[in-house]
């Protein structure tokens, strides 16, 4: 059976419909990774269509977030709250979460630890504070926003471990680079301060946005990026270079150090990275991730039950 789901044949259609979904490795599709159709233009196309959908979708429910958060979404690839909750109502978050003994995913890479407490509906009754947040409308409709989505992200609880690994392996997330072809968000609330010692996330303002040279680059790293040599890039997250932002005119990087309770979302398309950090160091913060269909006009239903639904589906897919 394994052999037959193997077969080209059976498997060269699978690779064809993968390209109306957000699919992007070079390496693992050859369809997405072939140099004639990379060369006519497909991964080009690709980028453009998706954004354009994305946009639309973008359009849609931009009118319940403030025209100062979508300006800023738009034009530099992020939004920023300092001061995001209520100090009463922040520490309770923080005391509940920090102390939360829910079963954490760990992995490495490099010498970076990352630990990541899901937090499905099961768990979210046992937080009641978090609960609250997470269905407060206002903060709902943020994230809706910056997914180009009804559909709510996964929220996790997570802690980012710097210099835990002897082997002094370099941790890829740490090398600038985009996460996707088309727009994605992560959002962060920190529950510490963040500074040049514990790894702060780093931005290129203005990454997010298409332009000619841009556009130029991802055709030029399209044609051969089935077989780079970094297995990231090859599997369609590219890496950037400081030589790769200057051929692309983009601007410096930021530093996000910020005070606990901001809550940063940011646009992974756009060129970003791990700030360097202490060894030793930690930083644990709120976050999540939404990563839909770029190809699909309809931004969902927003139905509370779709919303839950996904944290089924996603225990069904690492089982």
């Amino acid at each position: 059976m394994k052999t037959l789901l193997n077969n080209p044949l059976i498997k060269g259609p699978l690779w064809a419909l993968q390209l109306f979904t957000g699919a992007k490795s070079f390496q693992d599709n050859p369809v997405i990774g072939s140099p004639l159709l990379n060369k006519l233009g497909l991964h080009i196309t690709r980028i453009i269509a998706s954004h354009a959908v994305m946009n639309l979708r973008m359009w849609m429910l931009g009118t319940s977030i403030s025209k100062a958060d979508r300006k800023s979404y738009r034009q530099h690839g992020y939004i920023m709250k300092t001061n995001y909750l209520p100090e009463a109502d922040f520490k309770t978050i923080e005391q509940e979460l920090r102390h939360w003994q829910g079963k954490a995913r760990t992995f490495h890479q490099g010498d970076t630890q990352t630990q990541r407490t899901l937090l499905d509906p099961d768990t979210l009754r046992q937080l009641p504070h978090t609960a609250k947040l997470v269905a407060n409308r206002d903060f709902q409709r943020l994230l809706q926003y910056s997914n180009a989505h009804q559909r709510l992200p996964f929220f996790n609880i997570e802690r980012i471990n710097n210099g835990v690994q002897t082997n002094k392996a370099t941790d890829p997330q740490k090398d600038m680079h985009s996460d996707t072809f088309h727009p994605t968000m992560k959002f962060w609330l920190y529950l510490d301060d963040v500074d040049e010692h514990n790894g702060p996330f780093t931005y290129i303002p203005g990454s997010n946005r298409l332009s000619k040279k841009r556009l130029k680059w991802e055709y030029q790293h399209s044609l051969s990026a089935h077989k780079h040599p970094n297995r990231l890039a090859a599997r369609g997250s590219f890496r950037f270079s400081a030589q790769d932002c200057a051929e692309i005119d983009l601007k410096a990087p930021r530093a996000f150090t910020v005070k606990k309770n901001t809550l940063l979302i940011a646009n992974t398309f756009g060129v970003h990275g791990r700030g360097h950090a202490d060894p030793g160091s930690t930083r644990l913060a709120l976050w999540g991730m939404g990563r839909t269909n770029p190809f699909i006009p309809f931004p969902g239903t927003g139905l509370k039950i779709v919303n839950q639904y996904q944290y089924k589906v996603l225990d069904w897919l690492k089982k």
